[in-house]
């Protein structure tokens, strides 16, 4: 296929590259959308070229990535929204990147309204959109580390609040949204599956499992699981997607097996695969540490490493409410799941429910021991290190506990300095009451004594040895 140029575009530049943004949402996400979309379709902006529709055409405004699109046989439009006619018009537009890449540098002083004026300027009365809208308070943001400015921030966002300042404007627009995606890396939640308490354990551990948690101020798989369990998960997404205008509602959920549905009040993935209910064993062992209940912690960790998921992390475990462990990652071996969730504990500031152990390695020998299985701290294999330094907030914690591992050592080492200089100083009086003594009459005598003992003891046995041979 060709490449129209429509003016405005960018010669050396490519958004799909990840190095002028980051990437679009991966093809196992977006295609259970794009499927099945009827009439002319147009894709709007970077877009995972594994996963768009077949016949779309697709706008991109850098000329390389418009060039490796029409090697893959898409048609391609090459150039800024402005300059994209609005005849004919298209039955379906598609902007699961949202609306911040659809216009160069060159383009007049637009705002986000109207952007998306020239996005629905596109769309035929009636018609179907699918719009991706970032959010600026989401978590990646909350915890993202500062970051260098980048050469995409020639322009300050101007994009709505939330998610729901759009319905309205949509649905004004006659484009009514009849459905919203929490998007996160991973997983697009609807509002069915956030409202269910049982789905909690599973969508933390998913949502954990895909968050990059390096080069971060803490660690986003708490506050995933914080997000859940407190009903802010769709607030805190880091983008939402909306589906709008006349276009069926969609799966309740996306995942990368697939679609979400419900059959007969259970939960399955695209893969037909049953979707656990119930809480993450790390959570549970977490709370039960909190109550002090050493008994059901001692439970969990025993049935845990009694059953087939012995070897899956503790956040990527779910147990139903039978009590059965449910490991959602591959598994390892034992040992290296206890000191993962010895390190889990440490890194987020609970090794106070241990005062005991120092470090890792010991706690995960603790644990091991409330199972009933007996592990030197020494044979403990190291874990695996953190590629990125971690996040800053473990970091801190680490650090903490590296300071007062410092001062215990300085005060036994200060303890032992000076039960060294007492002993010292008790052996020099000793000696000096000896040498006083030796002085004496008395100890004189003792001393003739002592020698002659010794010479008799020399004598005998220098008898003996004659004797013996």
């Amino acid at each position: 296929m060709t490449v129209q140029m429509i003016g405005g575009e960018m010669l050396h530049w490519s958004d799909l590259s990840g190095t002028h943004g980051p990437r679009p949402l991966s093809a196992a996400l977006a295609a259970p959308l794009l499927a099945g979309l009827p009439g002319r379709v147009l894709v709007a902006g970077p877009h995972d070229p594994a996963g768009l529709p077949a016949g779309a055409t697709v706008l991109v405004r850098g000329v390389a990535d418009a060039e490796a699109l029409a090697g893959r046989g898409a048609s391609v439009l090459c150039g800024s929204l402005e300059k994209q006619a609005a005849e004919p018009a298209f039955d379906t537009v598609v902007a699961l990147d949202g609306l911040e890449r659809l216009c160069t540098p060159e383009a007049p002083d637009l705002g986000w309204e109207e952007t998306l004026g020239l996005l629905l300027a596109v769309l035929r009365p009636g018609g179907r959109l699918l719009l991706g809208v970032p959010n600026d308070f989401g978590l990646d943001r909350l915890i993202a580390l500062p970051p260098s400015p980048a050469d995409t921030d020639w322009v300050a966002p101007d994009g709505p609040v939330t998610s729901a300042d759009l319905h309205p404007r949509l649905a004004a627009a006659g484009f009514p949204v009849v459905r919203e995606y929490a998007a996160y890396p991973g997983a697009l939640l609807g509002a069915e599956v956030l409202a269910d308490p049982g789905l909690r354990g599973f969508l933390g551990a998913t949502l954990t499992a895909a968050a990059p948690a390096e080069g971060r101020l803490a660690d986003p798989g708490r506050l995933i699981a914080g997000a859940l369990r407190h009903g802010l998960a769709a607030q805190l997404a880091p983008g939402w997607i909306l589906l709008a205008g006349d276009i069926a509602a969609g799966p309740a959920a996306v995942l990368p097996t697939g679609a979400v549905r419900l059959d007969g009040g259970a939960w399955f993935q695209g893969d037909g695969t049953p979707i656990p209910a119930g809480r993450t064993l790390a959570d549970l062992i977490l709370a039960a540490c909190g109550r002090r209940a050493l008994p059901a912690v001692r439970e969990l960790l025993t049935a845990w490493q009694e059953s087939p998921a012995a070897g899956v992390p503790a956040d990527q475990v779910v147990v139903d409410a039978a009590g059965g462990c449910h490991g959602l990652a591959a598994p390892g071996t034992p040992v290296a799941a206890l000191r993962s969730l010895a390190a889990w504990l440490i890194g987020g500031g609970y090794a106070h429910l241990w005062p005991s152990p120092a470090d890792e390695a010991e706690l995960t020998a603790l644990l091991a021991g409330m199972t009933g299985r007996e592990l030197d701290p020494h044979a403990v294999p190291a874990g695996p290190g953190r590629p990125d330094g971690g996040s800053l907030r473990e970091l801190r914690v680490e650090r903490d506990r590296l300071e007062q591992e410092l001062a215990d050592a300085r005060a036994r080492h200060e303890f032992y300095e000076r039960t060294v200089a007492s002993r010292d100083a008790e052996l020099k009086r000793v000696r000096q009451v000896n040498a006083l003594l030796s002085a004496t009459v008395p100890g004189r005598a003792a001393n003739t004594v002592v020698d002659g003992l010794k010479a008799g003891r020399r004598a005998v046995r220098a008898v003996v040895k004659r004797t013996r041979s």
